[in-house]
């Protein structure tokens, strides 16, 4: 609770949906589905999926974030354009195995510094050329980063992203984010497990650190209690208090969201609904925002 001109009033709690979007799997390296097989059969498919988690999240007045591949963004540009229309937030994804001709053979964490900016400037110039825009906004695959990624970004002009995953720890992918400052903040540039004072804003996503349930929740399968991961995010929110208080959610366009018997159709209406539930029995208010959002509201330094 937070007193307003003296009154008690709801804190909010702000819902961050994302999507990945990746590419079609039928034109991955084997390399690239050895590392990672998510991604839809074909183009239509991933359209549908886009479509459906995007309507099903602007139904509960949570506006999308999509981290869309350079490919996805050239193959679907003007569905994705009219997406932006409607207030969808447009955003980069990389994994450098799935870009281009398969040359790079690692996820992200693996390059140097120089190797990780000719990386992401190749992905996005073809992404702005897709989309007309210059992408701000990023996520590498698998959260797959070292200390030299976000340096990097802001080199190169991005003004935030959701890289991180609190918890989470793939060292095979080159992520580990043990020990990670686990809200919004403006990152460290020299060291990306701790908050800085740079111009880029880092969104991680939400874990439950009680049960180390990974971020990626709306596809998991039973036996996870979906009720207790949320009750525990919003718990350690009551807890500690950050600025900017959040649950954020990921999922990839190769889930049926189109399909309303999809399990995780029907998961991530059984999140949306708990969130709503649970932030009405704690008192605090879900307010939906995407990556551009939340980023405007921490440089902002407003609570």
């Amino acid at each position: 609770m937070v007193a307003v001109n003296g009154m008690e009033a709801p804190r909010k709690v702000l819902v961050f949906v994302t999507m990945d979007g990746e590419p079609v799997r039928a034109h991955l390296t084997p390399n690239a589905l050895r590392l990672s097989p998510t991604g839809p059969p074909d183009i239509a498919a991933s359209e549908r999926s886009i479509r459906g988690f995007t309507a099903i999240a602007r139904q509960y007045g949570f506006p999308t974030t999509l981290f869309l591949h350079p490919e996805v963004a050239v193959s679907q540009s003007d569905f994705l354009l009219k997406l932006r229309k409607q207030g969808v937030c447009l955003a980069m994804h990389l994994h450098p195995y799935k870009f281009g001709d398969g040359r790079y053979k690692q996820d992200l964490g693996a390059y140097s510094a120089s190797e990780q900016r000719r990386i992401i400037e190749e992905a996005a110039n073809v992404w702005e050329k897709a989309l007309g825009q210059r992408p701000l906004y990023f996520r590498g695959g698998w959260n797959s980063a070292n200390d030299n990624t976000f340096r990097v970004l802001q080199e190169l002009g991005f003004k935030g992203g959701s890289l991180s995953v609190p918890g989470g720890t793939w060292p095979d992918h080159f992520a580990v984010w043990s020990g990670a400052e686990p809200y919004p903040h403006r990152a460290h540039l020299e060291f990306r497990q701790v908050k800085g004072n740079s111009n880029f804003v880092e969104v991680p996503m939400s874990a439950d650190l009680q049960r180390l349930v990974p971020h990626e929740w709306l596809e998991l399968d039973e036996p996870y209690n979906y009720e207790k991961i949320i009750r525990n995010i919003l718990e350690d929110l009551k807890t500690h208090s950050p600025p900017y208080c959040t649950i954020g959610m990921d999922t990839h366009n190769d889930q049926d969201y189109s399909n309303p018997d999809h399990s995780s159709t029907v998961k991530c209406r059984f999140a949306f609904d708990l969130i709503r539930t649970l932030c009405a029995e704690m008192d605090v208010q879900p307010m939906g925002m995407t990556i551009e959002s939340i980023c405007e509201l921490v440089l902002s330094g407003q609570p």
